[in-house]
């Protein structure tokens, strides 16, 4: 999941936040993106292939 964070172009988080992208991609899949990587990707170069 962190993985597919970058690859869809979040870089990683800076503070542990419960994110794919903090190291509580340890705790998967007790993990989320939040609101604004969602909107990240979304806005991306893949989020119309997404949506």
């Amino acid at each position: 999941m962190h993985e597919l964070g970058h690859a869809l172009g979040l870089p990683d988080s800076a503070s542990t936040d419960g994110t794919p992208t903090s190291a509580d991609f340890y705790d998967y899949p007790n993990t989320h993106f939040d609101q604004s990587q969602k909107n990240q990707i979304l806005n991306g170069p893949y989020g119309s292939f997404l949506s």
